[in-house]
């Protein structure tokens, strides 16, 4: 057997390690990191917020001008679609007496 495949045997880890593995561990040490990645992300949460009402604000600009323009388009097509009813009746009722009428010859 190789020296590489042999396990190595366990010793009982001294105090000064285990006080190494402790200090890694240290929430006095990590806590400003914690602060500093909190305080990033609610400053991406905010800034996100802001982003979106921007958008939503001018959504809403963009249907008032919308609205707008319907409101002032929407008489004239109506009156236009009533105008238009009118000649197509009036076509139809005039067909019949087109036949009445002299027919040119070529």
């Amino acid at each position: 057997m190789t020296q590489s495949s042999e396990s190595k045997p366990f010793n009982v880890p001294t105090i000064e390690q285990i006080f190494a593995l402790l200090s890694a561990l240290n929430p006095a040490e990590n806590g400003p990191k914690v602060v500093d990645q909190a305080k990033r992300s609610i400053e991406s949460v905010v800034t996100s917020l802001q982003l979106i009402l921007q958008s939503m604000e001018n959504f809403n600009r963009v249907a008032n001008r919308v609205d707008k323009l319907l409101d002032e388009i929407e008489d004239p097509i109506q009156k236009l679609a009533d105008a238009s009813t009118l000649l197509a009746e009036l076509a139809h009722n005039l067909g019949p007496l087109m036949a009445f009428l002299p027919k040119k010859e070529d």
